[in-house]
């Protein structure tokens, strides 16, 4: 008689998963989807699993890639209740009862976006002051440089892994000069804040205004998530290191789709560029972004696992983590930088069949893989 199976069998080497961690890609939620409508004019559409595996280097659905997340950690709040009957309190049957998930990770990369989901609080640009003398009314509150009309966008199309060349996005304006643009500079772009106007979720980011509390023409472009760095100025024409990606969480429509470009323009004038230095988060205050997100493991035998979650806020504020501390005797000790965020999932209603969900985790066949057991 052979030895059992379970005595002699190796691993099936097919069946077994080995990764290079989790990469994360964001979009603002589109507001549309809350009604289960996938919108392809409000922001970014809704995520069709069944065209995966996806490609990394090519998003079809204008999510931004925000690079490697470490730490990844699921905790499940979903329950499960019981109806029990009988002198003997058996359990007869069970049922579904709360619906939930949260979830954290740490972004190795630091940036715009990244400081957005980790703070969770609205970020602002720091728009290049036009003098050196700065504001005495607010952290916040000086003028930016001058801005420029823009008159055409085009996104570009992505680098794949085996392309030589690529379209980068570009972007022309009425006068890069007038702006103080130059090569190397980043640029926000979006439409003057007409004071006056008040709402929950005004402009293309969603920020919420209170009546007479906002008067600066730059609102937007402060608070405006379409943000750029200039790789090339050719007379007017800006070429951009990225596409323009962000809206889909304001009210009413946005006027931008990162698939596309800008919208119709309600009046040439109110759609301006100007440059930045930098941005900042705020403790406290009202916003609170919600997004979708998409976090892909790619195996070295080219299977993939996805989890996506149609709709997750931020849960708190974790912010700066030091990843790690560098000792150095006698001199300041040096630290790597991470950034601890935590999040919500949110309740989406899958259109498929009305169930309540908060995530989809997927897992998509490498090749000649046995998917029966």
């Amino acid at each position: 008689m052979p030895f059992p199976k379970s005595l002699q069998q190796p691993f099936r080497r097919n069946k077994l998963v080995v990764g290079s961690g989790w990469r994360a890609f964001f979009a603002p939620y589109n507001i549309a989807l809350g009604s289960s409508v996938a919108s392809t004019v409000i922001g970014p559409t809704i995520v069709d699993l069944t065209q995966g595996p996806f490609d990394s280097y090519n998003m079809p659905f204008a999510l931004a890639d925000l690079g490697w997340i470490k730490d990844f950690k699921i905790t499940v709040e979903s329950k499960v209740g019981q109806v029990r009957s009988g002198y003997r309190g058996a359990v007869r049957t069970q049922y579904r009862g709360q619906v939930g998930e949260t979830w954290e990770c740490k972004f190795n990369e630091y940036g715009r976006m990244q400081v957005k989901l980790a703070s969770g609080t609205n970020v602002f640009n720091l728009l290049a002051a036009s003098g050196q003398s700065g504001g005495t009314v607010g952290p916040l509150s000086a003028s930016g440089a001058p801005s420029t009309n823009v008159t055409a966008y085009t996104p570009g199309t992505p680098v794949a892994w085996n392309q030589t060349q690529t379209v980068s996005p570009t972007l022309t304006v009425a006068s890069a000069a007038a702006a103080q643009i130059t090569v190397g500079s980043y640029i926000a772009v979006d439409y003057d804040y007409v004071p006056g106007t008040f709402g929950a979720a005004l402009g293309d980011a969603g920020v919420p205004i209170y009546k007479n509390a906002v008067t600066d023409v730059d609102y937007f472009r402060k608070t405006t998530d379409f943000v750029a760095r200039v790789t090339a100025i050719n007379s007017n024409v800006l070429t951009l290191d990225q596409p323009l990606v962000g809206g889909g969480s304001g009210n009413p429509t946005p006027n931008f789709n990162p698939l596309t470009g800008f919208a119709s323009f309600t009046s040439p004038t109110q759609l301006r560029c100007q440059t930045i230095k930098g941005f900042v988060a705020r403790e406290g205050g009202t916003y609170i972004g919600e997004f979708s997100a998409l976090l892909i493991c790619d195996t070295v035998d080219t299977a993939q696992l996805v989890y996506y979650y149609p709709h997750v806020s931020i849960l708190q504020n974790r912010d700066f983590a030091a990843g790690w501390t560098i000792e150095n005797a006698g001199t300041t000790d040096e630290g790597g930088m991470q950034l601890d965020a935590q999040f919500s999932a949110l309740a989406f209603d899958d259109p498929l069949d009305g169930e309540t969900v908060v995530c989809y985790r997927g897992y998509y066949f490498k090749p000649q893989e046995a998917p029966a057991i």
